[in-house]
């Protein structure tokens, strides 16, 4: 195992002095490894990718980045890591060619080659794209897009929030064995929050549950399924109906689960679901 490069102590944060989003999270995050993030809407999910990010200041607790307080650090190490963050879109009414958004991102770095731009590009499988419009390209390209460009500064962590958003599943599958290819070549640490539990489970060494105050964190290997149900406040059976409304784009598929209940006769355990689903 690396390096401790993320861990967090007890954060907690609220906005505007309500009810707390986030309370005592704690957590940590080794170079090479995967953090998955799970919860319902409304759980503070995104909300401590921004944290982590510097957008949003948590109310108490600790960060530390290389495992140096982030109180500690003159500013904020922006360097060592890269955040795409929910909904992030690349404007495609510019006539910008994916060539010409690359060189404005190696712009604001040092030291960066059009050749490492290049192989970065390879990397996320966009390179035959180079010259084309972004405009032209389709959703799952834009991704390998953005995700190429956070990519530029060499980051020891990435953050995503649900890069999959608007992939099928092909284009999931695709675009998380690209992050599973940096995390190899670089020992990058990632951390993705994302709807999909299913590919969370599969592709992340550990899992982070967050319900507000709730949550918890270990190997993916100790997550079952009456942690999800108390996280997500549902039976699991139901929990993965509402997925399926997620990727399939059904007219349900905004429902919240943050409080649902829902008898089932049974409820199947995650891990064997998986293996079938598989």
């Amino acid at each position: 195992m690396g390096h401790t490069i993320l861990r967090a102590e007890k954060i907690c944060f609220s906005y505007n002095g309500e009810a707390p989003t986030l309370k005592d999270i704690s957590f940590s995050l080794h170079a090479g490894e995967s953090l998955g993030v799970l919860g319902p809407n409304g759980g503070g999910k995104s909300t401590l990718m921004k944290i982590i990010a510097g957008l949003l200041s948590a109310d108490s607790g600790d960060l530390f980045f290389d495992d140096k307080n982030l109180k500690d650090y003159q500013n904020y190490p922006y360097e060592k890591f890269s955040y795409v963050p929910q909904n992030s879109e690349l404007n495609t009414i510019l006539p910008v060619k994916v060539s010409e958004y690359m060189e404005f991102a190696k712009s604001l770095y040092k030291n960066i080659s059009s050749t490492e731009v290049d192989e970065l590009l390879e990397l996320v499988g966009i390179l035959h794209k180079k010259d084309s419009l972004i405009s032209k390209l389709s959703g799952g390209e834009k991704q390998r897009v953005l995700l190429a460009r956070a990519l530029i500064n060499r980051p020891k962590l990435l953050l995503l929030d649900e890069p999959t958003k608007g992939l099928d599943s092909n284009g999931q599958d695709q675009l998380l064995g690209i992050i599973e290819k940096i995390k190899s070549r670089d020992k990058t640490a990632v951390m993705i929050v994302d709807h999909n539990i299913n590919q969370i489970i599969r592709n992340c060494h550990k899992i982070l549950c967050l319900n507000r105050t709730y949550h918890w964190h270990d190997h993916r290997d100790l997550l079952t399924k009456n942690i999800l149900e108390d996280v997500y406040h549902c039976e699991f059976e139901h929990l993965l109906i509402h997925e399926n409304d997620l990727q399939n784009n059904t007219e349900n598929s905004h429902s919240d689960h943050l409080y649902c209940n829902h008898d089932h006769d049974k409820t199947p355990d995650p891990h064997n679901l998986l293996r079938r689903k598989k």
